[in-house]
């Protein structure tokens, strides 16, 4: 069945990543002979923001492994127009149109549509201090930051390096530096890295960081960094636990996280909630009838509090994007929310999380508890076994699983699917122990860690007293 099947009908998507590819494949599938356009900010399109520390790093040697399509193929296969160093700097809802600055105009153009679906994804946090003015400071956010980066570090082979951020990408983007034998300082302004995880899961991150010579500053936040009569940046000042320290560097990357990127919305009526993300009903649908949002620039239902929160995911990007495709062109699908679930490597570490925190269990109310426990990641006669390390939140009145954390080895990422598919159901902590999962002595132990765990919390549910 064929929705919108106008072919005067003008859809425009602004982003050309996940999700605004994703939306306007969904709108081709439904809509046939519409005009639809995609309008991209930068000069690539479709690729994984995570991917890039590994073309930095030399692990990926060619940019162009990193793009699962090319616009061509959305022109000649899905009649798709792509319209690259398009950045759309206005948007006025009332006319219809956006105003679209081009690298080839001084003057920005006008854009005209009918349907918009806003995909403009998130923006790297700038900390208010202008770096990125400088010759050797850097964001890390698109192919055209990582290729800068590259060209500088092959032409001017610095030797020290400042990375301002101690999240997933601010750790693979040091752990990449390290690799090609730069001195690396990570400044992070929390008291661990990847603050939003247990300290018993990220203390182990932290102590694996230690022995690989990077120096990493806990509780530090960049105080000033002024480039030089060359338009370099020399040394760096921070705050680190209340006192000032200076030091030296030949590269600066901003890793200090993103926001959305909707400024071009200031002047309309859509709603804006956490990280400036835009506010939509379920269907991804904004207070404009005939425009649409999704991915990173929109806020997401957590299905566990049930308020909308700021969940920048690449499987959230994917599955908002389909749905505001498929509504835009008249369907009638709506996203349930997500968890929160993500993990990584670096440092040879699988480090995962789902659900919420113990801090934000408390602080909604639920009279929660963790347990944490190691366990080893398969039968301990095989050779290779490693330890995988789980923290579980439960909510003891109902004993519901509300999150879970994992670091180790191997094993991680399988298990901390269990968890939000679990935490997704509702399940709780008994239904999760007797979870029939997969044994075999290479891949497991006759009792996962994930069964295994849940009993250690059956056990201090059997002692507690609240």
């Amino acid at each position: 069945m064929y929705y919108g099947n106008d072919k005067n009908e003008k859809i425009l998507i602004i982003g050309g990543n996940v999700s605004g590819l994703t939306a306007a494949s969904q709108a081709r599938r439904n809509s046939p002979e519409a005009e639809i356009s995609v309008l991209e900010s930068g000069s690539y399109i479709s690729y994984g923001t995570c991917a890039l520390p590994y073309f930095l790093s030399g692990l990926i040697k060619n940019i162009d492994e990193l793009f699962t399509y090319t616009p061509e193929f959305f022109e000649k296969e899905r009649n798709i127009r792509i319209l690259l160093n398009h950045k759309v700097i206005e948007l006025n809802p009332q006319k219809r149109e956006l105003l679209v600055q081009t690298i080839n105009s001084s003057e920005p153009s006008v854009f005209y549509y009918d349907k918009l679906v806003i995909c403009s994804g998130g923006t790297p946090n700038d900390l208010g201090l202008q770096i990125p003015k400088s010759k050797n400071a850097f964001f890390f956010r698109t192919v055209d930051n990582a290729l800068s980066l590259k060209d500088f570090i092959d032409k001017n082979s610095p030797k020290k390096a400042a990375v301002i951020g101690g999240g997933s990408i601010g750790l693979l983007v040091a752990e990449s530096l390290s690799k090609l034998g730069i001195n690396v300082s990570i400044i992070e302004k929390s008291d661990n890295t990847l603050n939003d995880y247990e300290n018993e899961i990220s203390g182990i991150l932290q102590k694996v960081i230690s022995t690989t010579g990077i120096d990493l500053k806990l509780k530090s936040e960049l105080v000033s960094a002024a480039p030089d009569d060359n338009g370099l940046i020399k040394s760096i000042s921070i705050n680190c636990d209340g006192s000032l320290e200076s030091f030296e560097t030949d590269l600066i990357i901003l890793c200090a996280g993103i926001k959305a990127n909707t400024g071009f919305c200031s002047q309309t009526s859509i709603e804006l909630g956490k990280n400036n993300a835009i506010r939509t009903s379920p269907k991804l649908q904004t207070a404009y009838s005939n425009i649409y949002a999704s991915g990173d620039c929109v806020c997401v239902k957590n299905i566990i509090t049930g308020k909308y929160d700021y969940i920048p995911t690449a499987n959230n990007a994917a599955k908002t994007g389909r749905i505001a495709g498929e509504n835009i062109t008249g369907g009638n699908e709506t996203f349930p929310g997500s968890v929160g679930t993500r993990v990584d490597k670096v440092f040879g570490l699988e480090i995962a999380r789902t659900g919420i925190s113990i801090a934000e269990a408390l602080d909604l109310q639920y009279n929660a508890f963790k347990v944490t426990e190691s366990y080893n990641s398969h039968a301990k006669a095989l050779p290779g076994v490693e330890q995988i390390t789980l923290t579980v939140i439960i909510d003891f009145n109902s004993q519901k699983i509300l999150g879970a954390q994992m670091i180790g080895k191997e094993g991680v990422a399988k298990r901390i699917d269990i968890f939000a598919s679990a935490i997704t159901a509702q399940m709780t902590i008994d239904q999760v122990y007797m979870l029939d999962l997969s044994y075999s002595p290479g891949t497991s132990t006759v009792w996962d860690p994930v069964n295994k765990i849940c009993g250690k919390a059956k056990l201090v549910l059997s002692k507690k007293r609240f």
